[in-house]
């Protein structure tokens, strides 16, 4: 025996007036919508009209599109020839993979380091651990002062501008 609540009941549901009702309104207007389209009168494959003020208007009547030729597949031009051939990109494909499962190969082999990176951040951090004395700090005062004042007494007056 089917219930009502099953999805093999021999009954449905039937549709409300309300449902039906907005069903066929949203119906009459789309139709609506559909005659406020302007189309050109020939339909969207006539020919556009011709604007009579443009300086091509006198051309365009003179022309003729049924005498105009048109092209035939004799007149598709030829494969140009310099093309890479499939073959070629394919072994193109096959060298990038060979060169990328190498390079992979490699770097299990050769794990990448940072060659003298601890030794070089060992000694960075000794230098930078040492304390500067107050002396030495006043000496190497004293040097740069005496070689600033080196400098001004070697330096030469610049020449006039003529």
């Amino acid at each position: 025996m089917a219930s009502a609540r099953s999805f093999r009941g021999t009954w449905s549901r039937p549709a409300s007036f309300a449902a039906l009702a907005g069903g066929v309104a949203l119906c009459l207007g789309l139709l609506g919508l559909g005659g406020c389209v302007n189309l050109p009168s020939g339909g969207p494959f006539a020919e556009p009209p011709v604007d009579v003020t443009s300086p091509l208007a006198a051309d365009i009547g003179k022309s003729n599109p049924a005498t105009a030729p048109y092209p035939t597949f004799l007149s598709v031009p030829q494969r140009p020839q310099d093309i890479r051939p499939v073959t070629a990109w394919t072994r193109n494909i096959y060298n990038t993979l060979r060169l990328r499962r190498q390079m992979q190969a490699m770097e299990v082999l050769y794990p990448q380091e940072l060659y003298g990176a601890e030794a070089f951040a060992k000694q960075a951090r000794e230098q930078a651990a040492t304390p500067i004395l107050p002396s030495e700090a006043a000496a190497q005062t004293d040097k740069s002062n005496q070689f600033a004042k080196a400098q001004r007494d070697r330096a030469k007056a610049p020449s006039p501008v003529n």
